[in-house]
């Protein structure tokens, strides 16, 4: 109270008063935090545009949903996540190239409605045309499978899982540009669906791609054993496509091979250059793939390091027929048997046999009529057997044999240098799986997860392409420049807001690694600055 004037009852807030009853004064938070990561949106609207990456989501997408899905994919590469209920708290601490913050209920109806398999399609055709090149290339093609608990979706199918087999799973196949890495194009296909049978609509896709170039193309696809079959190789043959394929061990191909060469191949002539510890020879041979196929060229390569990693294994093999020729013998112990009863058993054991009395039989002619003749069935008494030394031995160095088959006329050494580099196809689902979310799928329809899907393609080909841009930067520091180092320097450019003007203003100077990042893009301090204008 006013103590002049006693009359006048006024109250007089002291801090007290504040502090318990001025709570509801405060302002409503803003949409964006007042602290913003700048730097990774920068680079990625800049490498969108270089690349074309943004024009051919345009070209596809509205403009809205082009720029949802940019965010998506930075989301998940930031987040090092696929679980879009956290979505909306990342993007009020990031700039994002939507207009808004859509909740996880508005993507879940954008991924499941909006990004159909026929856009899917055409964006695979507009980026392939973009990318693939010209004159020889190398495209490295693998698969992998992602489980998926998901009920009552028709993709979501058993099959041979690579981690938990007792779940369902959905396969999915990607083409890697093997200069340097870069994602071209992926399938996804049911979990039940083999290796081999897939290969078919990918090397179709390639075929329609090439023509799609209007270009004179000379494409290699570089696959593992898992795709052979002679109608994939047959298809190769019509399109005009080569390979370069490793053969699997159950080929008669593969067996007469090995057999014809393993004797000759370690010989100094047919020692090759390798790295350090590694002990390898080649031979080549001409051969076909299937009968009255084009001629091809066999790479019979002798690996050290396969011989040891497989010489336990081919023991067991060995033990494993020791065992069944001796139960053989004991169950027969001591009896004349007809030869023609005699199991087959490996070249590198020799049956101790007696001769026996042979056995009359009477069989059907052929023929017209009923008439029969009599047949002499040898018989033997097996008495043991003996291990051959030296075709065990040849057994063993046949365990250190990989085979593999090029169309192109190359050297043994030439095929291993391009086929070794077909991890890069490896690298790209290490990183989906590790880095972005890619182990869990999280859908409940098809549709969404063909929807998520392709985010997973859009954010793998921004993956790829931060690490390939910065190629020069690991030679003298390969811890500082991977990708998800990088992506947290980046973020770590940050834009606060001025509570007077609300405007955002950048934080912190720009620090030499960030600078280092930037500037392989054309980016400095002025470009970002620009870009944090946006903001308001």
């Amino acid at each position: 109270m006013d103590k002049n004037n006693m009359n006048e009852k006024k109250f007089f807030a002291n801090e007290t008063y504040k502090e318990l009853y001025l709570k509801s004064e405060l302002p409503e938070p803003p949409v964006f935090a007042d602290s913003i990561a700048v730097g990774f949106n920068d680079w990625l609207s800049q490498f969108a545009e270089l690349s074309g990456l943004i024009e051919d989501l345009n070209s596809v997408f509205d403009v809205a949903d082009s720029r949802l899905i940019l965010d998506l994919a930075s989301y998940m590469i930031s987040r090092e996540s696929a679980v879009m209920q956290h979505f909306p708290a990342w993007a009020r601490e990031h700039m994002i190239f939507s207009e808004e913050i859509r909740n996880d209920t508005q993507i879940g109806k954008f991924l499941k409605n909006d990004v159909t398999v026929s856009k899917i399609n055409l964006f695979r055709d507009l980026w392939f045309k973009r990318n693939i090149g010209e004159g020889k290339i190398y495209l490295c093609y693998d698969s992998t499978n992602v489980n998926c608990q998901a009920r009552g979706v028709s993709i979501v199918q058993m099959g041979y899982a690579k981690d938990d087999d007792t779940l369902p799973q959905v396969n999915t196949d990607y083409v890697v540009r093997q200069q340097d890495g870069l994602p071209l194009t992926y399938l996804h296909s049911p979990g039940s669906v083999t290796d081999i049978a897939q290969a078919q609509e990918m090397i179709d896709f390639i075929n329609k791609g090439k023509k799609l170039t209007g270009k004179e193309l000379n494409i290699c696809m570089i696959c593992d054993r898992g795709y052979i079959s002679e109608k994939n190789v047959r298809m190769m043959d019509n399109f005009g496509i080569s390979y370069l394929l490793m053969l699997r061990t159950n080929f008669c191909l593969y067996r007469d091979l090995t057999d014809e060469t393993i004797d000759q191949i370690k010989t100094y002539k047919n020692e090759l250059n390798c790295d350090e510890g590694e002990e390898l020879y080649g031979i080549t041979r001409e051969c076909t793939l299937y009968e009255n196929g084009p001629e091809c060229y066999a790479q019979i390569i002798w690996s050290n390091n396969k011989y040891l990693s497989n010489r336990r294994e081919i023991g067991r093999i060995i033990e494993a027929e020791r065992r069944r020729i001796e139960k053989f013998i004991e169950e027969n112990k001591g009896n004349f048997i007809n030869e023609k009863d005699v199991p087959k058993f490996p070249c590198y054991f020799k049956l101790k046999t007696e001769q026996g009395t042979p056995q009359k039989e009477e069989r059907q002619k052929r023929g017209r009529g009923n008439s029969t003749k009599t047949v002499e069935i040898p018989t033997l008494r097996i008495l043991g057997y003996d291990d051959i030394e030296s075709e065990i031995n040849r057994e063993y160095q046949k365990g250190g044999i990989i085979i593999l088959v090029t169309k192109d006329k190359l050297t043994v050494q030439e095929t291993i240098n391009e086929y070794n580099k077909r991890d890069c196809v490896e690298k790209v689902f290490e990183a989906l799986k590790s880095h972005m979310g890619m182990d869990k799928i999280g859908v409940a329809t098809e549709n969404a997860m063909h929807g998520k899907g392709f985010i997973w393609f859009v954010a793998s080909i921004i993956h790829a392409s931060l690490f390939i841009g910065t190629k020069s930067l690991r030679t003298s520091d390969k811890k500082r420049y991977t990708v998800p180092a990088m992506v947290d320097q980046l973020e770590a450019i940050k834009a606060d807001k001025d509570l007077k003007t609300g405007k955002y203003k950048r934080r912190y100077k720009i620090t030499k690694i960030q600078n280092n990042i930037l500037k392989q893009w054309k980016i400095d301090e002025n470009h970002i600055d620009d870009r944090i204008k946006l903001l308001g």
